[in-house]
């Protein structure tokens, strides 16, 4: 950085091996990484905005905002049950979380199924999942539930920008679309995961 340097595949050789080492850690070693994302941030401010966000998930500062999505789907499906007799939630768990790895993404998954329980609208289960994602000692009390999900939250949550919240919601909109086009898929799903189809 102190050469110039704006080949981010050059720098990144070297700052990835910070990354390694800082994971899961506070301290120096994150205050340096994003010292490194500043100065990316002076040649290219999309890229520095990206690793940014992703950062936050990483280190557990956003993630509550998961784990409040999981608690809400669980709250939602509970009574119900796969065509096969499994509880909803467990299937939405074992079979289709897993599959999605970006924590926006997961996040709106868990709507998604939250949704086939019952049917509120999106913009309820969004006002929901924000006033859960804010209570963060509610959130990190049941974290031991979901284990496996994703990075643990920290105590410090850092709250989401409004664009975060607004693509979450398009990302449970627009599977909602997808889902409600396709009648096969659609009866597949529901059979799936809550043991009906939809109305």
């Amino acid at each position: 950085m102190n050469q110039g340097v704006q080949n981010i595949d050059e720098l990144d050789r070297v700052a990835d091996r910070l990354l390694d080492t800082m994971c899961g850690i506070t301290g120096a070693g994150e205050d340096i990484y994003r010292q490194y994302l500043d100065y990316i941030e002076t040649f290219d401010p999309e890229e520095a905005k990206e690793r940014k966000d992703d950062l936050e998930y990483d280190l557990g500062y956003k993630t509550h905002v998961l784990y409040a999505a999981a608690l809400l789907c669980q709250q939602e499906l509970n009574g119900y049950s796969s065509a096969d007799g499994k509880p909803s939630f467990d299937v939405v768990m074992q079979q289709y979380i897993p599959k999605v790895f970006d924590v926006k993404k997961k996040t709106a998954s868990f709507l998604f199924f939250a949704h086939l329980g019952n049917r509120r609208s999106v913009d309820d289960l969004m006002r929901m999942l924000q006033t859960i994602t804010e209570e963060t000692e509610y959130v990190l009390a049941h974290v031991d539930e979901f284990e496996d999900l994703m990075s643990f939250p920290r105590e410090n949550y850092h709250p989401l920008r409004d664009d975060e919240w607004q693509l979450i919601k398009y990302i449970v909109e627009h599977n909602l679309e997808i889902v409600n086009t396709n009648e096969v898929q659609r009866k597949e799903l529901m059979h799936n995961v809550v043991g009906t189809s939809f109305d």
